[in-house]
Order: C-alpha cells, then structure tokens, then sequence
C-alpha cells in the first residue's frame, strides 16, 4: 500500500523542497503570489455584488492561484490530511461560485430568488481535486425567478453564461475553475439553465442510472439556495428508489466496461497508469461505494451519505461492507487521491496519468515522499490490486453468469430445436425439453412484458443456466418450470426483477424452489416482485408508527407494505421447514393481531379528528381461527367491536370508528389489499349495529342468543382497545356459556350441534381424504366436539378459544377418561400442520394429482412420514377414527358415511 508522507515539516518548507519537482509551483513563488488561504477566501467572500464583472473575474483569480499554493504547501508538508485539501478547495469553489452569481445577477439588475446551481460530482462530495473542474447544473423555477425585461427562461440563461465566463474564461490571470454544465438534464439539447419543471419531468421519465449515481452527491452550490434544497427534497424518489435497486449494477458495469476499453483493462503492467480511471483507481472505489448506495439507499436513509469516505463508513456500520475491506479501500483512496494531487500540482493540468518518463516519475516519487522510484511503483501497483479485488468482488457475480457455463447448450434462437439444447434439458430432467425450448424461445422474442426490452432480454440469456440448474435439482424439472413461467410471464416489467436474480444466484435458486413447492406464490411474487427483496435483505421488516403527521390513506399503505414483506417471509419460512405449522398459525395470528390494532388506532385517529373526542370505551374482538390463535395463510378475520358510553352520539361515533377499522383491514389500494372481514358473529348478524352497545351485548348472550352462537363465542379473544372493557366482555361471555348449560336450555345444546354439523355435511360437502376443514374427521368434527364440550361442563377455566388449548383442559379435567381428548389433540395438530402447508402453498382444497411433487415432500417431513403413500394411509386412519368420535359425541346418525 502507499505510504504518503511529508516531505517537509512546514509549508514554506515543503515549498521550496518542491521548487525542482513541480514547475507550476515554482512560476506561483517567483511571481510573489502571497500563500495565505484564509486571506484568498475571505476576498472571495466579501466581493461586492456590484464589482465590475472584468474586475470580479482579475480578483477571483488571484485568488486561485493563491490558495492553489497555500493548499500544497499545507499538503506536501502534512499539515492538511487529502481530506481536509479537497474540502478546502470544494469550499472555495463554492465561495467562488457564489461571487460569479452575485455579480452576474447585479449586473443585469436581477434578484436571484428561483435560480439556482447544484454542485455535482466531486463538488457536491466536497472532494474536488487540485486541478478540478466544476461539475454543476443550474436550474430556476419559473414562476418565481423574476427575469426583469426578459423571460425567466432567456434572462437565466443569460445569468448563467456570465456565471461560466467569470470561472471559465481563460485570461491573462489564468482562470477560477473550469466549468462543466453538461451534467444537466439531455445537454444536447437544453439550455444552459434548465426550468425545474422541465428538469423533473425528464428525470421521472427517463433518467438513467449514470445519473443517479452524479445525483447522490448532489448539493446546492449557489443562488437560491432555499429553491435548491426544496427541489433536492424532489429529486429524491429518482435518487433513492424504494426498492432493493439491482438493475443498476449492471449499468454501473457498463459504464466501468467502456472506460476500461478506453484506458485498457488490464493495465496493470504500464509505467504510467491512470490514477482515477484505470483498474484498481479512484473510480473504482467510488463505483464500489455508489453501487450499493443506489441498490440500498432507497430502504436505509443511513447510507445516504454524499461523501465517498462517509458512505463507505455508514455500509460498513449497516454490514453490507466487512471492516477489513473498508479499511483497505479508505487507505487506497486517500493514498490515490494524494498522488492524483501531486501529479497535477507540478503543472495545474487536469491529468491524473502517472508519467511515463522516469525523471518525471521520480520528481511524482518525491513529491508523494519516496526516495526510491522502484518503492513508488511498486507500493502503486499494490494498491492499485488491492481496490481491484475489491472492486472485482462486488461485480464478480454478473461476470461470472455471464462467463461460458457447464451445462452444455443453450441455444433458443431459430426456428428448429438445436439438438445440443434438447439433450443439455434431457440431461437436467425435463421430460418434454421441445415444449420449454419453445416457451424459452418466446421470451426472448419479447412475447412477455418482462423482455420486451433489450435489457430484458440480455437478463434473461445470463440467468437461464441458473434457472434451468435450479429446476434440475428441484427433482421435477417439468412442474418447476411450469410454476415458473406462469410467475414470469405475470411480470409486469421484467429488468429490476431479472437483475435482481442474476446479481443473486442464491435467491434465484430458493425462487426456483419455492415455486415449485407451492405454486399459490407464483401469482402472488409475479403481482409483487419487490417481495423477494424481503429475502436479500435478510432484515425483519419494520413495522409502521401511528403518527399524526400521516394521513389516514398514507397509513393504510405503509402497513400494507409491511403486512406484505412480513407475510411473505413467514409463508417462504413454513414452506422452507424455518418454523414449525403451529409457530407460524401464531405469527400469522400475531401479524393479524398487529394490523388490527394499528388500523383501530389510526382509525380513532382519522374519526377523532372528523367527529371529535372519543365519547367511551370500546374494545376489539377475535372470534373463530383469529380468536382462536388458528390463522392460517389467507385467513379472514372474524371480528367484534364492542363499546361502552352513555353519550347519546356514542353509536355514530362508534360506528364510524368501526367503518374505518374494516376500510383500514379491507379496501384494496395501491399497495394491495390485507384482509377479508366477517362481522357476521356479532349480536344479530347483519341485521345489527356494527359496533355493539355492552349492555346490548349483555343482553343478548343471556336472553337471545342460539346454541351455535354460544358455540362461536367460546373462540372469543380480546385484541385491542380498553383493558377493562376488554376484561368485562370476556366475563360476560363465561357467565352466558355457563348460565346455559345450568339451565332449561342445557338439554338442547347436544340436539342443537348434531343438526348444525348435519347441515354442514349437506351443504358444504366435504372433498376427499385433503380437504381438512369441511369433510368428515376433518377440523370441523373436532372443533365441534370441543365446543359442544365447553357449552355442557358449565366451567369458564375449560372455556379457551384455542382449539387445541381446549381440548389439553378436557384431557386434563377427565384424568383417566381423557384418551379421546389426547387423540383429538394430536389429530388437530397433524391436520392443522397439513391444512397450514396446502393453504400456503396451493390456497385451496385439491386432490392430491393437482399438488406439486415438492410438497407432497414436503408434507411428509412436516407428518414425520416417509412417503407420499404412506402420509395419505395415515391422514385416513386418523380421520375416519376423528368422525367415528364425532358420530358418538355429536350424536350423528349411523347413516352418515
């Protein structure tokens, strides 16, 4: 690694030491230019707006060279770190800027306020080399810059030409900065100053990645500098995209593949490289830094930093870069940018080249502190190898997909199937390699949105080895296939997706995997390809606060992309063996729980501030699986919202509430949709209110309410809202259960449940050995047993809206007696982790020629079972033994079969 040191102890010093080395330096001290920066700057600073512009332009140039002496006498001798010199002359710069505005404006009689410039690049960072030109773009918002006589348009442009002039023009004092405006929106054919308006249309439409990566290190520079900041805070969304961004590594790499052809990529062995743009340079660091700002920016506001040494630390701190590479690449820049300094203070040429001439190396080696040329090149050359490895890291994964695979051929083009192709899909276990040749072959004519662009296309040839591997391993290549292109051709644009894949073989492979298992999340990662990034970031979603500051529109969106993220990787977890079904039925159950009380309260929020103060109590109830703690993939809420008031108003303001819980859990927007909800439960059903009174609640359990409505209330679980009411709702439920089965009515209870499951079988008819829910010795059957139990003991500790909780308190209660309890239990939970699986995976009740062979797999290892035939012996024996209990406790006819 280099190793920069003084070749001085002071300035004065280091200056004249560096009198035979750098010619430029040695014109600066014979011509009497005084070396005080602070003296420079502060001219620069206080020049009158009504200066002369000829005169403005003779002063800032004095300036200049003054503090271009300043500055290397203060960096030869180390008194300054490279930091503290760029950041000097970044902020010079920019007083300089300031001052050509200032009386480019005065001499035209205009005020400012509307025009503004950005400083970009180098700039913006506060890295600006020693022969730096200035990157800026320079806007104005028409309705608020005032262009006098002349259009806002034609009078910015006139301004911003005098601004170039002033810096850029070369006179008999030299110049201030060159000026390059050409970052601004399409340069070739815009004007100098472009309206903002204009400027943000053209990036919402088609701005490119290059230029994101110029906009990360944008800041105001001169001007308006209040217009400047507000139009920054716009630009953001473009900048900083919300999604993980993978589709600009491979620009990124473009653009590093093009300024290798230029230079030659493969250097390393010439006497005089380029420090900024050859491999292992200054730009390499800085697109190993901006690449994975662009990729993460968007979701963590912490690598936002502009500066390149400050967002190397804050991946570091976030881990995205390991602690040994960012000490590597932080010592390379500094060292690099100290010998980019040297080379261009010997004759103030904007070159970064090492020279090739050995004099001439030797006076660079001695300027950077070396005493021995052949150390020089050598410490060079090692740096140069350590930032590419680093470099050559992060790209290595689109390289070496793009590189010549093992697998044989993979042709898709023509018209006839290539033989080479066909055998290569035979060999990996396709069945029938000419349909997915001719699948494959569509794609890459633009036949699906994903690859109707070129990028499309190139994405799609790099990760097809991938892809097709991963099918071959999955065992059953066809269905894989199959759940494949029905997720890729439900893509709606394809590059951020494919991108996204080829930069992560890793999710690619899992991708493959989980579509094959279940295909249910073909439709629903096709719909919502961002989900996968949950997978990348490897971080546990965040969830929303109930902030005042966000609208009620903007809340139900924030959480309905946190429900997604969280959904899905609880979903990809079960699928992928990571929990077990009964933890995920309680995350499922949790996050439901979660969207329930952020809806409520950011629904009190909304009708607090519409109606006014809440005029009570009011709670929120689960009732069925959401009660029960039971949910699975899919699951609907069952809901009650009881209250507690004695205004007059409280009904409206309690109904009101409840509308905006249900639109806050229901109404499809933007971001989807979370939930369907039943209120079906509550007192009277749809013919009632739907927030119930408490007296009304109390009410109807004890005088009015069916046997099957008992049955539901034993699933009854508070939520959110007011603890004690919460508390109340509950005893009131207990009290209701137990007071039927101690009166008259306890002798209909038995009657009432054997027709209610009777009416079941004929109306909602079971379908085979795999539906879990509706068919005999199903869920069903066991639940009703368990509640048809809770309703006749006439004990509120044996009341539990757990299904499997319930029946471990009768097992308990009956001591010796329980052995049907304990099957029930173990019964419940072999069908309730097979019914977990098949609603994730698939979403419905099929036969079992409809399930992939992955999860039939995947079934068995979830029932410790072997084989496929051997789980479906087992899920019969169990079931038909769960129906034959149901027959005797439910009192079912023998006829039912």
């Amino acid at each position: 690694m280099l190793d920069i040191r003084p070749i001085a102890s002071d300035s004065d010093a280091a200056l004249a030491a560096a009198e035979p080395h750098a010619p430029y330096l040695r014109r600066l001290r014979e011509r009497g230019v005084p070396a005080d920066f602070p003296a420079a700057l502060s001219a620069v600073r206080n020049l009158p707006a009504a200066t002369p512009i000829a005169e403005a332009m003779a002063a800032l140039r004095a300036a200049k060279l003054a503090v271009h002496l300043s500055l290397a006498g203060d960096d030869l001798s180390g008194r300054r770190g490279v930091m503290d010199v760029t950041h000097c002359l970044t902020g010079f710069a920019i007083d300089c800027l300031e001052a050509a505005f200032r009386v480019a404006l005065a001499s035209r009689g205009l005020n400012g306020d509307g025009l503004f410039a950005i400083a970009l690049g180098k700039m913006g960072a506060f890295e600006l080399n020693y022969s730096s030109d200035i990157d800026i773009a320079a806007f104005y918002e028409r309705d608020r810059f005032d262009g006098g006589d002349r259009d806002p348009g034609e009078a910015a442009q006139r301004v911003v030409r005098d601004v170039v002039k002033i810096m850029d023009e070369i006179t008999a004092g030299g110049y201030v900065f060159r000026t390059d405006l050409r970052l601004r929106p399409d340069p070739s054919s815009t004007p100098v100053a472009v309206s903002t308006e204009m400027a943000e249309l053209y990036y919402e439409s088609v701005g490119q990645n290059w230029e994101r990566m110029v906009w990360i290190k944008g800041r105001p520079a001169a001007g308006d500098h209040s217009a400047a900041t507000k139009f920054l805070a716009r630009m953001e969304p473009y900048i900083w995209r919300r999604n993980l961004d993978y589709w600009a590594i491979g620009d990124i790499q473009a653009i590093k593949r093009m300024i290798n052809t230029k230079v030659g990529a493969n250097d390393f062995d010439a006497r005089s490289p380029d420090v900024k743009l050859a491999p292992g340079g200054i730009r390499e660091i800085e697109f190993f830094v901006q690449t994975q700002q662009l990729i993460l920016g968007g979701r963590d506001i912490a690598l936002r930093d502009n500066t390149t040494l400050g967002a190397l630390a804050a991946l570091t701190d976030a881990g995205v870069v390991s602690p040994s590479t960012a000490t590597t690449l932080t010592a390379a820049y500094k060292a690099l940018r100290n010998v980019e300094h040297r080379i261009q203070m010997r004759q103030d040429e904007q070159t970064h080249t090492v020279p090739a001439d050995d004099a001439e190396r030797e006076s660079l080696a001695f300027l950077c502190g070396y005493s021995a040329l052949s150390e020089f090149d050598r410490d060079l050359l090692d740096t140069r190898r350590q930032v590419q490895a680093a470099y050559d890291a992060l790209f290595a994964k689109e390289d070496r997909a793009a590189e010549t695979h093992s697998l044989g051929n993979l042709v898709f083009t023509g018209v006839d199937d290539d033989p080479g192709t066909v055998k290569t899909l035979s060999g990996l276990g396709f069945s029938n390699p000419s349909s997915a040749i001719d699948t494959i072959r569509n794609w890459h004519r633009g036949r699906v949105p994903a690859t109707r662009t070129p990028r499309g296309r190139e994405l799609l040839t790099a990760i097809l080895p991938g892809m097709l591997q991963a099918m071959g391993e999955t065992g059953e290549p066809d269905q894989a296939f199959l759940w494949y292109s029905r997720f890729f051709e439900g893509l709606s644009s394809g590059v951020q997706t494919l991108s996204m894949l080829l930069a992560r073989p890793d999710l690619l492979s899992d991708l493959v995997a989980t579509l094959a298992l279940a295909p249910r999340l073909a439709r629903i990662i096709a719909r919502r390809p961002d989900l996968l990034e949950a997978l990348v970031s490897n971080a546990i979603p965040k969830a929303p606060n109930v902030s005042g500051a966000v609208t009620f529109d903007a809340a139900l969106d924030n959480w309905r992309r946190y429900h997604r993220e969280q959904s899905f990787l609880t979903g990809h977890r079960l699928l992928h063996g990571l929990i077990a079904s009964d933890e995920a039925a309680q995350v499922w159950t949790r996050l439901a729980d979660d969207t329930i009380r952020y809806m409520a309260a950011v629904g009190e929020q909304e009708t607090t501030r519409r109606y006014g103060e809440v005029p009570g109590r009011w709670a929120v109830f689960g009732m069925g699986k959401l009660g029960g703690e039971e949910m699975t993939a899919g699951s609907d809420l069952d809901l009650i919202v009881i209250y507690d008031s004695g205004s007059d108003n409280a009904q409206n303001w309690f109904t009101r509430l409840t509308q905006r819980l249900i639109t806050g859990l229901t109404a499809p927007t933007a971001e989807g949709e979370l939930y369907e909800v039943d209120m079906r439960l509550r007192p009277s059903g749809r013919a009632g209110p739907v927030a119930v009174r408490l007296d009304a609640f109390r009410h109807y359990q004890n005088e009015e309410a069916w046997t099957w409505e008992h049955m539901a209330l034993t699933r009854l679980r508070f939520i959110c809202g007011d603890d004690s009411l919460g508390q109340a709702v509950h005893q009131i439920a207990a009290d209701a259960i137990c007071a039927r089965a101690r009166s008259a009515r306890r002798k209909q209870i038995p009657v009432d449940v054997s027709d209610m499951r009777q009416t079941l079988y004929r109306e909602k008819a079971g379908h085979g050995l795999w539906d879990f829910k509706t068919a005999e010795g199903g869920l069903i059957d066991i639940e009703f047993m368990a509640q048809q139990e809770m309703l006749l003991r006439a004990r509120p500790d044996l009341v539990r809206p757990n299904t499997g909780m319930a029946l471990s308190g009768l097992a308990d209660a009956d001591g010796e007696d329980s052995e049907d309890w304990c099957f029930l239990r173990a019964a419940l939970n072999l069908l309730s982790a097979m019914q977990q699986l098949q609603r994730l995976a698939i979403g419905s009740d099929p036969v079992d020629e409809a399930m992939p062979g992955g999860l039939k797999a995947r079934l068995c290892r979830a029932a410790g079972e072997e084989d496929f035939e051997g789980l479906e012996e087992r899920l019969s024996g169990v079931k038909a033994r769960v129906h034959q209990l149901a027959r005797e406790k439910l009192h079912l006819p023998a006829t039912e079969s």
